[in-house]
């Protein structure tokens, strides 16, 4: 029922459009093919999958705007067809953004009133940031996405919801959102009601944006199995924020961090009392800019939920489902002052060191509890050439401490393509 009045709702957003001038389409669109060794297999036999996105808008004047954004991935196509029926899934489709955006704009501030469906503006991610003042991507080289364009994000969700920003002349932003998403902890999905806050500024050396916001999950029975109305038995909290000491363009500092589902109050003994280390977001890179060429060094623990959605970080994630977090470092050296001819690309290193499921808590306990954690060395270079309007991109990693046990496994490429519109 509530998609149903939310289809409608987008419906009559649309029809009211035409009462606006002609509108103005600008969009995103990509694909990414990944290629590694099948690991349920002991000779090479290579994988190779695909996945696309999509990100359109309709500009209506300014005062109208409506987004929508998908996300396509296949299984391996060497061994399946995609035309084909099959008794399993061979591809996955997401809608990852459906939404109609009013602007109303009164004396020296404006205001967007949003209805939305999907993964809109997620906490921890600068896509905000991009919408509200107009500024190029702040985040990291590191933890790119090809899955939409908001990257990463501190705290995954899909839902529907409704959001309003305030923005005054002066470079800042207030917002506010209430949504409804699910949760699934100890076996158990959920609904959870949640109400987040915003605020966002640039100054002339630092861009700011700080997010935070309670989660209320919704029961429909009591502790006796008795059928309810509503019950709330917990209050949960969730933040994050992202913070550029500097610009893109210069040496700099850029920090992004944050949690999910701390319990703020409880009468379930089922509940998560305390944050875990392996739900805890961060990620700080100091940036060098040198005369031909960038040094980014960073520092993370990636929660899994948030390193699923990163290309250089989902087959890592993808190749042990008990991974819970990655922690670790990585060392980017990247230079875009190469050329082929009068074409200038980019080329680059990610030199990664990470350890999984690092629990700090052990450790503390028993320092020799480090020898039982998986670590684990990358090396992936990069190139971004630029190609018919858009950009081609690819990458080949190496998983260099399991080249002696599993040569085949420790090999895989990504190539891909990405235009604007």
């Amino acid at each position: 029922m509530k998609k149903i009045i939310f289809i409608l709702a987008f419906f009559l957003a649309g029809t009211a459009a035409f009462s606006f001038d002609m509108p103005f389409f600008s969009g995103y669109a990509g694909f990414l093919g990944d290629i590694a060794h099948d690991k349920d297999r002991k000779d090479f036999d290579a994988e190779f999958r695909m996945e696309s996105f999509f990100s359109g808008q309709l500009d209506f004047s300014g005062n109208l705007l409506l987004r929508a954004e998908f996300y396509m991935a296949t299984q391996d196509l060497v061994d399946s067809n995609l035309f084909e029926e099959s008794e399993s899934e061979n591809a996955f489709f997401n809608l990852g953004e459906v939404s109609a955006t009013f602007k109303l704009s009164t004396y020296r501030s404006s205001h967007y009133f949003t209805l939305f469906m999907g993964s809109f503006e997620p906490i921890g991610s600068d896509i905000f940031l991009q919408r509200q003042f107009g500024i190029q991507p702040i985040g990291a080289r590191f933890t790119e996405s090809w899955h939409s364009l908001s990257g990463a994000s501190v705290y995954p969700f899909y839902g529907t919801g409704i959001s309003y920003v305030y923005h005054p002349e002066n470079s800042g932003a207030a917002a506010i959102y209430a949504y409804m998403n699910k949760q699934t902890f100890a076996e158990e999905t959920r609904k959870v009601l949640n109400a987040d806050i915003r605020v966002a500024r640039l100054f002339p050396n630092l861009t700011l944006d700080l997010s935070a916001g309670v989660g209320f999950p919704l029961e429909n029975t009591d502790a006796n199995g008795n059928d309810v109305v509503l019950l709330i038995q917990e209050v949960q909290l969730h933040a994050g924020f992202n913070i550029l000491l500097g610009n893109r363009y210069t040496s700099s500092l850029f920090a992004q961090g944050g949690f999910t589902d701390f319990v703020l109050a409880s009468s379930s003994e089922n509940s998560k009392k305390t944050i875990s280390f392996s739900d805890l977001y961060f990620y700080l890179e100091p940036r060098f800019h040198l005369r031909k060429a960038q040094i980014h060094l960073a520092l993370f623990n990636l929660p899994r939920d948030s390193a699923d959605d990163m290309l250089y970080l989902k087959e890592i994630i993808n190749s042990d489902s008990t991974i819970n977090n990655l922690l670790g470092v990585n060392l980017c050296t990247v230079t875009d002052n190469l050329y082929i001819g009068n074409t200038n690309f980019t080329f680059g290193i990610h030199s990664s060191y990470m350890v999984t499921n690092a629990d700090l808590e052990e450790f503390k306990k028993d320092f020799k509890a480090i020898k039982n954690w998986d670590m684990k060395l990358y090396i992936t270079p990069f190139l971004s050439v630029p190609v018919l309007g858009g950009t081609m991109n690819g990458s080949f990693t190496v998983n260099v401490f399991n080249l002696k046990n599993d040569i085949h496994s420790s090999l895989m490429g990504t190539v891909g393509f990405k235009t604007q519109f």
